[in-house]
C-alpha cells in the first residue's frame, strides 16, 4: 500500500515537472507520461493493468466525468458565433470525411464489425484543445485561424463523444449499425441529458450561494456532478452526455437565462475562480494518472496495432489537407493553412472514450484502445514536430504544394500575443 501511494505521489510530481518543461522542450506532457507508463508496463512488466482490477474501471469513469464536466464548464456558447462560415464548414467536413475513411480502413485492416470500426473512426476524427492550446501559443497566425482551430477542437470533441457513445449504446444492446438506430440513440442521449442537465443546472445555480456557506462546499459541487451522471444513466440516458451538457449549462447560466429563460425570476450565479480552479486541479490529477495508466495498458508487443495507429495518423493528415484547402477562404495565409493542417492531435477525451468502450465490450473491444492509444502517441509527436518546424520557418513547401490557391503572405499580420484567446477558455476537449 505504501509503495502504491509513493508511486502516485511521484507520478503527480513528475506530471507537474513535465508540464513546466513544455516551455523549453515544446513537448506536451502527454508524451513523457505515456512513455513512463510504457516503461512501467509493457517494457519492464513492473505494473500490469490487471493489478488495478475494478479500481481501473472506476478510475476511467471518474476521469471521463471530470474531463467532460470541466470541458463543458469552459465552453462558451457565445464563441459559437465564430464557428459560422469556414469554421463550421471545416469542422464538420473534416470530421465526417476522416471518420468515414478511418472506419473503412479499420474494417479492411482489422476485420472489425462496422459498429466497432465506426467507433474508432469517430474517436480518431476528434481533436484535443488541451494539446492544441499550448502548441498554438507559440505560433504567429491570424486571430481568425486561431478561433477556427479552438472551435474546431471543441466541436469535434463533442461530435466524438456523442457519436462514439451512441454507437457504444447500440453495440451494448446487441444491435447492428443503422442510421435510424444510431440517430435514435443520439436523440435519447441528448434529450434526456438536456432535460436533466438544464434542470440540474437551474437548481444548482439557485442554491449555490447557500452551498458556499457550508463546509467543503466545492466538493459538494463535485458530488452533484456525480449525481447528474448517475441519475441520467439510471433514467436510460447517457451519463457522459448529461455531464457534458450540465457543464455547458452551469458555465453559461447567465447567458442562458438572458436569452431563453427571461421569465424565470431568480438570481443567476456563476462559478468563482476558486471553484473553477478546483476542477482544473482535479482534471490535472486525473489527466496525469490516466496517461500513465494508458501507457501501462498499451500492448507494445502488438506491433501491427502500433503501426496501424501511426498509419491512421498519417491518413488523418492526408484527408485533412484538402479540407483545410477548400473549407477556408483563399485570403487565408498559406502559413496559417499549414498550422491548421498540423493542429489535429487526439488527447485525453479520445483516450478515456477508448478505455470506456473496452470496458463495456470486454475482449471484443480490446483492439480499440490499442489503436487509439497509438494514434494519440504518434499524433501528438507529429503535431509537435510540425508546429516547431513551422515556427522556425520550415515546411513552406507544404503551403506551396497543397495550398497554392491561398495567399503567400497574410495581408494583415497580427502579433501572436494579440491573437491568443485566454488559455483557460475552451481547453477541455
Amino acid at each position: 500500500m505504501t509503495s502504491a501511494i509513493l508511486f502516485i505521489g511521484i507520478i503527480l510530481f513528475l506530471g507537474q515537472v513535465f508540464s513546466s518543461l513544455f516551455e523549453k522542450t515544446r513537448l506536451p506532457d502527454v508524451l513523457p507520461l505515456m512513455i513512463l507508463g510504457m516503461i512501467l508496463g509493457p517494457v519492464t512488466g513492473l505494473v500490469r493493468p490487471e493489478m488495478f482490477g475494478d479500481a481501473g474501471q472506476i478510475f476511467t469513469t471518474l476521469a471521463l466525468i471530470v474531463v467532460l464536466f470541466h470541458s463543458g464548464l469552459e465552453f462558451k456558447i457565445l464563441s459559437l458565433r465564430g464557428a459560422m462560415g469556414p469554421g463550421l464548414l471545416l469542422t464538420t467536413v473534416a470530421f465526417v470525411l476522416i471518420m468515414l475513411v478511418v472506419t473503412w480502413l479499420s474494417r479492411v485492416m482489422l476485420g472489425l464489425p462496422q459498429l466497432y470500426a465506426l467507433m474508432i473512426g469517430s474517436i480518431v476524427a476528434g481533436n484535443s484543445t488541451a494539446v492544441i492550446t499550448p502548441l498554438l501559443a507559440k505560433l504567429n497566425i491570424s486571430s481568425k485561424s486561431k478561433t477556427i482551430l479552438f472551435l474546431e477542437a471543441n466541436i469535434t470533441g463533442g461530435y466524438s463523444i456523442v457519436v462514439a457513445l451512441a454507437l457504444l449504446g447500440v453495440a451494448v444492446k446487441g444491435g447492428h449499425f443503422s442510421v435510424q438506430e444510431v440517430g435514435a440513440e443520439i436523440l435519447l442521449s441528448f434529450g434526456l441529458g438536456l432535460v436533466l442537465s438544464v434542470a440540474a443546472g437551474l437548481f444548482w445555480m439557485r442554491v449555490l450561494n447557500r452551498v458556499r456557506g457550508l463546509e467543503n462546499a466545492i466538493s459538494l459541487t463535485f458530488a452533484f456532478v456525480l449525481l447528474v451522471y448517475s441519475v441520467s444513466e439510471y433514467a436510460g440516458g447517457d451519463g457522459a452526455v448529461a455531464t457534458l451538457v450540465f457543464g455547458v449549462v452551469v458555465g453559461n447560466m447567465r447567458l442562458i437565462k438572458r436569452l431563453w429563460l427571461k421569465k424565470l425570476d431568480f438570481k443567476t450565479l456563476a462559478f468563482n475562480e476558486g471553484e473553477k480552479g478546483f476542477f482544473e486541479e482535479v482534471e490535472f490529477i486525473f489527466k496525469t494518472l490516466f496517461f500513465v495508466f494508458m501507457g501501462i495498458s498499451m500492448r507494445v508487443g502488438e506491433i501491427h496495432l502500433v503501426l496501424l495507429g501511426l498509419f491512421l495518423v498519417l491518413v488523418k493528415f492526408l484527408v485533412r489537407m484538402p479540407c483545410v484547402n477548400w473549407c477556408t477562404g483563399a485570403s487565408t495565409d498559406r502559413n496559417d493553412c499549414a498550422v491548421m493542417l498540423a493542429m489535429c492531435p487526439n488527447g485525453l477525451v479520445s483516450a478515456v472514450l477508448a478505455a470506456m468502450i473496452a470496458q463495456e465490450l470486454g475482449e471484443q473491444g480490446r483492439v480499440i484502445p490499442d489503436v487509439i492509444y497509438s494514434v494519440i502517441f504518434f499524433g501528438v509527436i507529429l503535431s509537435s514536430l510540425m508546429s516547431f518546424r513551422i515556427e522556425k520557418g520550415g515546411l513552406q513547401w507544404i503551403g506551396r504544394l497543397f495550398f497554392a490557391r491561398h495567399n503567400d503572405v497574410a495581408p494583415f499580420p497580427e502579433s501572436a500575443s494579440a491573437q491568443m484567446p485566454s488559455e483557460g477558455q475552451n481547453q477541455g476537449l
